[in-house]
């Protein structure tokens, strides 16, 4: 019998890939290309790195440590700093390699084999993989027609069956759409079962949904290091919850998740807090006018909430035009014209002073070449 070629896994395939769960088989890699470019756009990560001094300083500190030794468990130091800074209680947080590892260690945990978990569309590409690693499906609702967050629908499916987990992105990756604390402690308290709420834009929302963990036991808030606190290359996360839920969940977490450098960063970082809530500021304060400069081109950018716009460009072919005509120029914007409700867009994060000027010219040559 003559042997399949290597990632062949149909029917009577020798392939060692017919191990595999089927339904994972059926999965894509997550996959982005990397290239050289002059504005780096694409990926919702602040445009500045962290300030060498800082860097100097997480670099002190790990001379120090002895790296033939294990780390801590649990990254304790970085909990109780995490805690203080929240005003929650350090049994509540948990940190991992980015907060989608500890979303993947939460389902696994709270999903049981064959549950359906709520999802809002669009959203967060990876959100069905983790439903599916952790053996449960996902059951997206379909997106609201202006992009917010489909609120009704969710109430509707949450009355039928209060059991199901959901997943709710707020700021919304890809939109930028958030809903109210007062939207989401509802939501809590209709289900019956837990709320993970993935706030990794929060910083630069206006709304705060920390109070809402002291009144709703279910609910699981998931933030990151990886955007507005530009620590996105060394993959730091973390979970606030309530005590006993996180006392289940370090229970199936890897011990020493974390190593010694991404656990001193992060505390170097919490420590400059001034910095980041800098950052933040100058984000926020530029988000109008990048919409401003889409808006002067014909284009239209969906209100947000986070570090990045939606950019309606009025067709597929339009959004294909400006996307490769911004690469052309070295400067990367993410097409997202394959989520629901979404085609003809592009998503773009909003970067610094000098891209947007760059990005306003790139903009008008390709719209001479339009004309």
């Amino acid at each position: 019998m003559t042997a399949s070629a290597p990632g062949q896994s149909g029917p009577g395939s020798q392939s060692p890939a017919r191990f595999v769960r089927p339904e994972l088989r059926e999965l894509k890699a997550y996959h982005l290309d990397q290239v050289e470019c002059v504005h780096k756009l694409d990926q919702n990560e602040v445009p500045w790195d962290l300030p060498r001094r800082l860097k100097e300083e997480v670099a002190r500190r790990l001379l120090e440590r002895d790296w033939a030794r294990y780390p801590d468990f649990h990254s304790d130091e970085l909990r109780r700093d995490l805690a203080e800074r929240h005003g929650h209680p350090m049994e509540g947080v948990l940190v991992g390699n980015g907060s989608n590892e500890l979303l993947g260690i939460a389902l696994e945990a709270l999903v049981a084999a064959g549950t359906g978990v709520l999802g809002a569309e669009p959203g967060f590409g990876l959100y069905p993989m983790f439903v599916l690693r952790a053996g449960g499906r996902y059951q997206p609702v379909p997106p609201a027609d202006d992009l917010s967050l489909p609120l009704e629908a969710l109430r509707a499916h949450v009355e039928r069956d209060p059991r199901r987990p959901l997943i709710l992105c707020t700021p919304n990756n890809p939109t930028g759409a958030a809903v109210s604390p007062e939207e989401v402690a509802e939501l809590a308290e209709a289900l019956d079962a837990p709320l993970l709420l993935d706030n990794a834009y929060g910083e630069f929302c206006e709304h705060d949904y920390r109070p809402l963990l002291a009144n709703h036991p279910n609910l699981l808030l998931f933030r990151t290091f990886s955007k507005a606190w530009s620590l996105a290359g060394l993959r730091l996360g973390y979970l606030l919850a309530h005590p006993d839920l996180i006392n289940e969940l370090i229970k199936v977490k890897l011990p020493y998740n974390l190593g010694h450098g991404t656990a001193v960063a992060g505390r170097v970082a919490l420590e400059a807090e001034s910095v980041t809530r800098r950052r933040v500021a100058a984000i926020i304060g530029r988000r109008p006018q990048w919409a401003e400069m889409f808006e002067s081109f014909g284009l239209d950018p969906v209100p947000s909430q986070a570090n990045f716009l939606l950019v309606r460009c009025g067709s597929p072919e339009r959004s294909g035009r400006i996307r490769d005509g911004l690469a052309e120029r070295g400067i990367l914007v993410r097409k997202v014209g394959h989520y629901p409700g979404l085609s003809g867009c592009l998503r773009v994060s909003v970067g610094s002073g000098v891209a947007l000027r760059d990005t306003r010219a790139a903009l008008e040559q390709i719209s001479k070449g339009e004309g």
